[in-house]
């Protein structure tokens, strides 16, 4: 797994207050939701699978540069989008 991966995740791990674990799904799992961390945005579909079935808020993380193309591709859909840091672009409205 990507160093940044991990970085991410554990970062994004401190603001759900939950937990990392890799090598499962979600990546992080926590108290005010859950995220999967991706690279890129051409694998927000299987960020999508991966992130189905939970309750509660669910976030997708990307590098801030895949903000655009992920935010179109997200535009129809109850899953949030956060960047690397954890700063929140799109609100999730599952429940």
């Amino acid at each position: 797994m990507a160093k940044s991966h991990d970085i991410a995740a554990r970062r994004i791990t401190r603001i759900l207050k939950g937990r990392y674990t890799p090598g499962k799904s979600p990546d992080v799992k926590g108290k005010l939701g859950r995220a999967e961390v991706k690279s890129k945005a051409g694998e927000i579909p299987t960020a999508l699978l991966q992130l189905a079935g939970g309750s509660g808020p669910a976030f997708i993380a990307l590098p801030k540069s895949e903000r655009k193309e992920a935010l179109g591709r997200l535009k129809q859909r109850k899953t949030g989008l956060m960047n690397y840091r954890g700063k929140i672009t799109k609100l999730s409205t599952r429940k």
